[in-house]
């Protein structure tokens, strides 16, 4: 399963913070993180609102932008939750490095609120597609 709990979100934290998790442990707005955590798997009685897992993945981290439950490094984090999120799903993340800048700035607008949630998740899809495309498979093709 892709979902991600409180312990992972300081794994990831850690490593792109380069701090302790038990040190973030004690600075994270829990309420936050946990509400941010658990937006993807929102539903109403049987229904998912975000039954696909490449939006799961986006809306993991256009929440934890907006809760920002950590002092510092939100958007950092919330970028490696999303691709931590795929690659569980089996989903690629295409990252040429002549990409950087176009994937800073576009977390960068999510973050600004520039960029609305439906077009990041839009871009996040086309990203995956071109990395399904780069694979040899056909897109929209995940093992959940």
């Amino acid at each position: 399963m892709n979902r991600l709990g409180l312990g992972d979100l300081l794994l990831i934290a850690e490593a792109v913070l380069d701090t302790s998790a038990e040190r973030l442990a004690r600075t994270i707005s829990l309420s936050s993180a946990e509400s941010a955590l658990a937006a993807p798997y929102a539903s109403f009685g049987e229904a998912d609102f975000y039954p696909d897992p490449v939006v799961r993945a986006a809306i993991c981290c256009s929440r934890i932008i907006r809760n920002s439950p950590f002092p510092d490094g939100n958007k950092r984090i919330a970028y490696e939750c999303m691709r931590e999120m795929l690659e569980r799903t089996d989903l690629p993340w295409p990252r040429p490095a002549e990409d950087a800048i176009e994937i800073a700035e576009t977390v960068k607008a999510l973050a600004a609120r520039t960029l609305s949630e439906e077009e990041f998740v839009a871009w996040v899809r086309s990203r995956v597609a071109l990395g399904e495309r780069l694979r040899g498979r056909p897109a929209g093709e995940a093992t959940v």
